[in-house]
């Protein structure tokens, strides 16, 4: 999702309402799934959805492609789970992530998958909320280290150092977890 010539929201301010239903559908889940995974409930998190597209679509007249829409997205969404933390709304880290399509699998596979997730979120919920940014930014949005370096405020080889030794005390700390992974190498 880059910025320039095809950005949907250059599309959408030149007329084409087809972009922003593009935009929502697109980015609307990855917002969700963020803010979740930051530590909003699923009706809290649905709202701060809404209030980042408020956002955009208040200033998309004065909208300048630069960079990655998404990161552009996922930096306003950031700044508001900062207002919200700070106006002390009770939050706590959600049971559910965002739905998503899911090709067809096995009863066992389909187990050992909301194992994983569940161990997962138990790790991210115990991590300190910058490296659940982190994490939340870099691994999961995938985003690149440079996008992530520009939304934090770090320099770049913080952020490469940092992911790396986040993930690797996370897989540690599962590997420990998971009962199913005793005697294997990593």
């Amino acid at each position: 999702m880059m910025g320039g010539p095809r950005d949907l929201l250059v599309r959408y301010r030149e007329g084409d309402p087809d972009a922003l239903d593009q935009l929502i559908a697109e980015m609307g889940p990855r917002l969700k799934g963020f803010f979740i995974r930051q530590g909003a409930q699923g009706s809290t998190a649905e709202d701060l959805v809404q209030d980042v597209f408020v956002r955009v679509l208040n200033s998309v007249q004065g909208y300048r492609p630069a960079g990655r829409l998404d990161a552009y997205l996922l930096r306003i969404a950031r700044n508001l789970w900062i207002d919200s933390r700070r106006k002390k709304r009770p939050i706590s880290i959600g049971e559910n992530l965002p739905d998503s399509e899911a090709p067809q699998e096995g009863p066992v596979a389909a187990a050992e998958r909301k194992d994983r997730a569940v161990i997962l979120r138990q790790l991210l919920a115990q991590c300190d909320p910058m490296t659940r940014e982190l994490l939340e930014l870099a691994v999961l949005q995938r985003l690149p280290y440079q996008e992530v370096s520009s939304i934090l405020g770090v320099p770049v080889g913080t952020v490469k150092s940092r992911v790396f030794y986040s993930l690797r005390r996370l897989r540690d700390s599962a590997s420990s977890l998971d009962p199913s992974r005793e005697g294997e190498d990593s």
